[in-house]
């Protein structure tokens, strides 16, 4: 198989990875707090492990979840809003910021603003500084689109966000382990993260950082295994925003990622990224093949979105998975709004994503493929 589809879940995964997971599931549990050993505690480990690649100071300002969209449900959820305020965000967002921001908005009338995207794919920064004269009270907005790969100028687009009074939330789903991710000096005031993507650890584990002047409301509340005696949920990090028993086995792979990415992590992450460039450059020689913002003169993740004159793009992924044995994504990429902005609506894309083990025989072989359909079309 030729595995393009890196933006879904990252394969494979990094080395260590599967040997930490086994050896975390054939031992006795270590769950600080819950009994078990003593020794050989994953969840500190790679809470230290993921500071240390933030860059914070402060690893208790790590926290834990099951993935991308329950840490974002957490920073816009537990952001302190009330009736009136004002969220901003963009139309590259995912679901899991769109959903959360739509049901603040249904239930406890918080005010969404969607910022659109310029002629050339990029925000529009002119429609973003209108909307931080509203000084909104909270602007999520994602690093990287898992659409068009296109990086977005963060640390700028923030900065104007905090002169505005609004707390800034990153979803670094798409670029955390691809391309440096620092909180402060990108004036991310809370970063989302997820481990089965760039970081090249397993699904079922994400978090994200949050900020030493930042105290989120509770939205999950439980078991902690520590201060069992409270009638509340303690209020001191990391426990204040987990509840109930880690993914240990999870854990125990994502930190062996990191560990591995600390010493091999920059020449992957170019290699994922050039590979997405010769994808793209294939793709394009290629008649009847469009791609979707296709603006050169931008930094980008391994990501390139495309459609094949003739074809309906799920037909089009189908043949390319059952015939070829490349696998790939089409669709709306949980990004709906996109899509009417870059000319791909309805039916979305078709979507290759390369990883820092992609081949550019692989490249090569998967242009081959699309040049197939292609002639077929004509």
């Amino acid at each position: 198989m030729i595995y393009l589809n890196n933006a879904a879940s990252s394969w494979p995964k990094a080395p260590g990875v599967a040997d930490a997971v086994r050896q975390s599931l054939e031992r006795p549990p270590c769950d600080v707090g819950r009994g078990g050993v003593v020794e050989g505690d994953p969840v500190n480990k790679c809470r230290e492990l993921m500071g240390h690649l933030l860059g914070v100071a402060d690893a208790s300002r790590i926290v834990f979840t099951l993935n991308a969209t329950a840490a974002l449900n957490l920073a816009i959820q537990g952001a302190p809003l009330r009736s009136g305020d004002v969220i901003v965000t963009s139309v590259a967002e995912h679901n899991s910021v769109l959903r959360p921001a739509e049901k603040l908005r249904l239930e406890r009338g918080i005010e969404v603003e969607i910022v659109g995207l310029a002629p050339d794919g990029s925000l529009d920064e002119d429609w973003f500084r209108r909307a931080l004269a509203r000084r909104p009270r909270l602007v999520v907005l994602t690093h990287a689109s898992n659409v068009t790969g296109r990086v977005f100028p963060i640390e700028r687009l923030f900065r104007g966000a905090k002169n505005a009074g609004a707390l800034t939330v990153l979803d670094a789903s798409q670029s955390l382990g691809l391309i440096p991710v620092s909180p402060e000096p990108m004036n991310a005031d809370i970063v989302v993260f997820t481990g089965h993507k760039g970081l090249l650890g397993p699904s079922g584990v994400g978090g994200l950082y949050v900020g030493p002047a930042i105290d989120l409301e509770q939205i999950l509340v439980g078991g902690t295994g520590v201060r069992s005696d409270l009638k509340e949920h303690p209020r001191e990090m990391p426990g204040r925003l987990e509840a109930g028993t880690h993914n240990l086995a999870g854990l125990a792979g994502l930190a062996a990622a990191v560990e591995w990415l600390k010493s091999d992590g920059h020449h992957i992450a170019t290699v994922a990224r050039r590979r997405g460039d010769s994808l793209r450059r294939e793709l394009a020689r290629i008649p009847g093949v469009e791609i979707f913002d296709q603006d050169g003169d931008c930094e980008r993740v391994g990501v390139v979105s495309f459609r094949i004159s003739g074809w309906d793009v799920g037909e089009a992924g189908t043949v390319l998975n059952q015939s070829f044995e490349i696998a790939c994504r089409a669709g709306l990429h949980c990004a709906p709004l996109i899509h009417p902005r870059i000319g791909s609506s309805p039916a979305g894309t078709l979507r290759f994503s390369a990883s820092g083990f992609t081949t550019e025989n692989e490249v090569g072989a998967a242009s081959d493929a699309v040049r197939r359909l292609a002639k077929c079309a004509s």
